[in-house]
């Protein structure tokens, strides 16, 4: 944290999420907590001016710095890095995504702008957090609220650029604007639409994990009294199957435990349990699936949720093994006993969980 004299002039840089009051009231909880977080800790990692966290206000973070300046140029860099890197971050999760619920399915529509602005502010010590008073602080946050015509946007006071080493000249232009506040009055600035920066933003799709020809080699289905929709998200979410996996003792994350393509995890149930990548999914009108395939892609598990009379599912589980003949007797002699038994008590287990949980509904 930096030391700051009684009063001196700071550097306010806020980078705030569009549409974030609607996405976590009208979405799921945790799944949009792993979203947000996720996009604060890049903004974060994104710094390239040696600014300060002050603090996160839930949809934004408020940078400041102290001693000269950054440039016009300096300054436009920073938020675009952190412009581009937000939206790559949103189109990969957009392409991993496997989750259907309204916080995943949402996230590709928060936009981001930034307000910048430098005055003269106190700084204070409140339980070991930096925050500061003063009017430059309450202009850079009132100005998160403005007349700007745009949803993403670089807006900075008129009376920062008088300040710049470098005033902004040649492309891209700035355009001018201003907003009156009942108790600070009229606030003078020129913002710069981001939109056209979208065009940078490359994501390479990444390859599939999954078995050359694999052979089929068990298969088991259950009629389960729940929605389609409420089987196939108990069966992404990977807490969640501490409620039903047969003999489960714990789960072990690569990363974390938000399900995307390309997750990895391991539900543990003895020493060879194994190491499992979420690969393909597909969502139909009439069917959802995805598989996991264990990481030496000796096997595949395919889930299979399909729709039943009376808003009900037929759950299928499919297994998949490498076209290799050794290994296929060795799975039908040793093997598939005790898997079918696996697979079978955990059905029963899944069933029971989300029974109960619709008849408590």
């Amino acid at each position: 944290m930096a030391t700051l004299p009684s009063s001196e002039d700071v550097l306010f840089f806020i980078p705030d999420m569009g549409g974030f009051t609607k996405f976590v009231t009208e979405t799921e909880v945790r799944h949009s907590q792993h979203i947000v977080k996720e996009l604060l800790e890049l903004l974060v990692d994104a710094n390239q001016l040696a600014l300060e966290v002050s603090e996160f206000e839930g949809d934004a973070v408020l940078f400041f710095r102290t001693g000269a300046p950054p440039s016009w140029a300096d300054l436009l860099a920073q938020a675009k890095k952190m412009f581009l890197a937000f939206h790559t971050h949103l189109k990969q999760l957009e392409m991993l995504r496997i989750c259907q619920c309204g916080a995943c399915a949402g996230a590709s529509r928060i936009s981001l702008k930034f307000v910048v602005h430098l005055g003269p502010a106190s700084p204070m010590d409140v339980k070991g957090h930096l925050k500061f008073i003063g009017k430059s602080i309450i202009v850079a946050h009132r100005l998160l609220k403005n007349s700007v015509p745009a949803a993403e946007y670089l807006l900075v006071t008129q009376d920062t650029l008088d300040r710049l080493i470098d005033a902004p000249a040649g492309a891209p232009p700035l355009e001018c604007g201003s907003s009156s506040y009942d108790d600070i009055g009229e606030v003078a600035y020129r913002y710069l639409p981001m939109t056209s920066y979208l065009t940078q933003v490359k994501v390479v799709a990444p390859q599939p994990f999954r078995i050359e020809h694999p052979h089929p080699v068990l298969k088991l289905s259950r009629n389960i009294d729940a929605a389609p929709l409420d089987v196939y998200q108990r069966l992404i979410d990977l807490p969640a199957r501490m409620q039903w996996i047969d003999g489960i003792q714990g789960l072990e994350f690569r990363d974390q435990d938000q399900n995307r393509l390309g997750t990895r995890h391991r539900c543990v149930r003895d020493s060879g349990s194994p190491e499992v990548v979420t690969s393909d999914v597909k969502i139909g009108p009439s069917a959802m699936e995805f598989w996991e395939v264990d990481v030496k892609k000796m096997s595949a598990l395919r889930y299979l949720v399909e729709p039943a009379p009376g808003d009900a599912t037929l759950l299928t589980f499919e297994v998949y093994l490498r076209n290799n003949l050794a290994l296929r007797w060795v799975f039908q002699w040793f093997i598939r006993k005790k898997l079918e038994q696996f697979l079978r008590a955990s059905i029963d287990n899944l069933a029971r969980v989300l029974e109960g949980t619709r008849s408590v509904a």
